[in-house]
Order: structure tokens, then C-alpha cells, then sequence
């Protein structure tokens, strides 16, 4: 089943944040960090694109795309924009991406990456956590593969491109 997507506007601040915490590190989620209600509307603001999967008009997926110099990127792509750069340059920076549980396994992921894919130049950049494999294995499916690994506070990650 297809589910309509469409570009994020201010109006769905809250409802992305809902579901952006509900997946984050401190609710064991696989997302990176937390997402307060402020730090989604910064993202927001300073996302090149940010886009939205809706079943009966409830938010269930959000994708953010930022260009690698955007103020609000986390430390860890800034990190990356650091150690990287040649992999950077030209490209940009590929999530958050998250689907609500219930949905995910219905091609929402590819339908999220290849509609922001569209709206991009470049290539998309993103980086998983290493112990993360099943975001791991779904990105592969897109066509993303691992092109560096690093450390980072203690952990590792990869970085991906498309």
C-alpha cells in the first residue's frame, strides 16, 4: 500500500517531534540523540527538504535532508564534514528517517528516499550507529553502501552514500 507524501510544514512540528522521540536513543529507539520539541523545529527551519508519509492524515514517516553546512547539524555530521570532506562536498546529509513501527516493512522507506532524492542534488550522506544493522540492511536496499567507518564518542558508525 502507498501512502501519500508530501513536503513538512510548520504545522507538523509537533506531530514529527512525537514521533521522532518516540524512536530516539533514550527510549531505546535507533535514532541518534533526543528530539525536544525545539531541536525538531530547528531542524525543520534549516532542512533543505523535510518530508512527510500520512495515513489519514496522521504523520507515520518523516525524511530530512540538510545541506553539509547547515547550522543545526548534529556533532557527529559535523564531524564527518571534518574527517571527510571530499565525501561531502557536492552531497548532502540524508536523515533523520523514521517510520512509525506499525508501518514500516511497506516500501515507506523507499518511497521517502526516492521522493527527497528527487528534490536533491548531489548524493545523499547519512551515518548509522554499527550496532544498528537493520537500518543498515534497509538502506542497502536502496542502494546505499558503506564508504567509511569511524569512531565517535566511544562508538562506531558508518557512513553511507547513495
Amino acid at each position: 500500500m502507498s501512502y501519500p507524501l508530501r513536503k513538512m510544514t510548520f504545522a507538523d512540528i509537533k506531530a514529527v517531534t512525537s514521533l521522532l522521540q518516540e524512536n530516539s536513543q533514550s527510549q531505546q529507539g535507533g535514532l541518534y540523540g533526543d528530539y525536544p520539541h525545539d531541536k525538531v523545529e530547528a531542524m525543520y527551519q534549516s532542512s533543505t527538504n523535510a518530508i512527510v508519509a500520512t495515513d489519514q492524515e496522521q504523520i507515520i514517516a518523516v525524511v530530512f535532508s540538510f545541506p553539509v553546512s547547515s547550522f543545526s547539524l548534529p556533532p557527529i555530521a559535523q564531524e564527518i564534514n571534518r574527517r571527510f570532506p571530499s565525501l561531502t562536498y557536492n552531497n548532502w546529509f540524508y536523515g533523520p528517517v523514521c517510520i512509525d513501527k506499525s508501518y514500516r516493512g511497506k516500501s515507506l522507506l523507499t518511497e521517502l528516499y526516492q521522493y527527497i532524492g528527487a528534490l536533491q542534488g548531489g548524493r545523499p550522506i547519512a551515518f548509522i550507529n554499527s550496532e544498528n544493522i537493520r537500518s543498515l540492511k534497509a538502506h542497502q536496499k536502496l542502494g546505499m553502501n558503506i564508504v567509511e567507518n569511524f569512531q565517535f564518542q566511544g562508538k562506531a558508525w558508518w557512513v553511507i552514500s547513495g
